[in-house]
């Protein structure tokens, strides 16, 4: 999640939880040289925070509920051209929603030529998602949760051994999808992929993870105030996947003048129980993962003793982006996308063609 990223709370150590949104300047900061001449439709664009159809990217959503429990997931999908081909899950972090990935999965997709398929979702006490247990975010609940959502949205264990699968989760996201794949959870596991998440790291930003959310606003006007917050606080840098993504992190609620409010859906204060265990042992469960391993950092600082020495041994590929804050996914979805699919076509299982015997 943002709060685990040491720049992010610097950048945010300024910010009020009483700060009105009203205050930040309508303009875009200036450099040195001045602002050049624009025209007032470029202007008015720049300025545009209103929210994207979230439709636009992904062509199919589906809530689906686990049998045996009240709950009921939201999961969106681009599906491949086969029935059968490949599976890429995204599993987002703490306080974001599988929305954050909108635009990576699309051009992933695309890159792919619509080969596999993009599927992710709304994890519990996130995004559309509504379980009867809301706050229980341990590793274990999390982890059985993919299992849970992936196989009962494509048909059962028997179903998914006929499709290769590769994992990407982003900080949290990472935890949990390490989990499943150094515990075997899902078949045919081909890749996995964390994004910006690394053990140590992540645990010595625990520490400053409660002052972060201490000076996030409480509340909102309204969506556009929203993700005019998120981008120029810097938690999210592209301002069209803020505008995809940031509103399904919020929901409306009343408020006592009888004007709408929007409030941050995920509960991440009370959340702080399972802060240690999501990335306790992460560095020594994603080395243990039998697939392919990928890790995208947004900095060389995040990496740790353990995963140095595994990189230099050559047990897993690091690719460095230090052009992006920790959404790096969503700050820029067309290189992330790029290097999930060189890392893909570099990895996934061969498929030969007939032997045909000469006499």
């Amino acid at each position: 999640m943002s709060s685990l990223q040491k720049s992010l709370f610097k950048e945010n150590s300024g910010l009020s939880k009483t700060l009105s949104m009203g205050d930040i300047s309508e303009e875009e900061s200036r450099d040195s040289l001045g602002e050049l001449p624009q025209t007032l439709s470029n202007t008015r664009d720049r300025n545009d925070y209103s929210p994207i159809p979230w439709e636009d990217y992904f062509p199919i959503s589906l809530d689906i509920g686990i049998p045996g429990t009240d709950d009921v997931f939201r999961t969106y999908e681009i599906p491949a051209n086969n029935p059968n081909s490949p599976i890429f899950v995204f599993h987002h972090g703490a306080g974001y929603s599988g929305l954050s990935f909108a635009l990576c999965a699309k051009k992933t997709h695309e890159l792919l030529n619509g080969d596999c398929c993009m599927f992710t979702y709304d994890c519990r006490g996130h995004g559309a998602t509504h379980t009867s247990d809301e706050t229980t975010w341990s590793l274990e609940r999390l982890s059985q949760d993919v299992v849970d959502v992936v196989t009962n949205y494509f048909g059962g264990m028997e179903e998914l051994k006929s499709r290769d699968i590769f994992l990407i989760g982003h900080s949290m996201g990472g935890s949990v999808v390490a989990e499943v794949a150094s515990k075997c959870l899902l078949p045919s596991v081909m890749c996995i992929a964390l994004l910006d998440v690394v053990e140590g790291y992540a645990v010595e930003a625990l520490a400053a993870m409660a002052s972060y959310l201490s000076t996030r606003p409480t509340d909102f006007d309204s969506l556009e105030r929203g993700i005019k917050w998120s981008v120029k606080s810097r938690t999210i840098r592209n301002r069209q996947s803020a505008r995809i993504s940031f509103p399904s992190t919020l929901r409306e609620v009343g408020h006592d003048t009888g004007k709408t409010k929007y409030v941050f859906r995920a509960d991440l204060a009370a959340s702080q129980p399972f802060w240690e265990g999501w990335f306790s042992g992460l560095s020594g469960k994603f080395l243990l993962a039998r697939a392919a391993k990928l890790l995208i950092l947004a900095g060389t600082d995040r990496l740790d003793t353990p995963l140095t020495i595994a990189q230099m041994q050559g047990k897993y590929q690091l690719v460095v982006m230090p052009e992006v804050g920790h959404q790096l996914q969503e700050d820029d979805p067309e290189k992330t996308a790029q290097t999930l699919v060189d890392f893909w076509k570099r990895n996934e299982r061969l498929v030969l063609p007939p032997r045909t015997l000469t006499i």
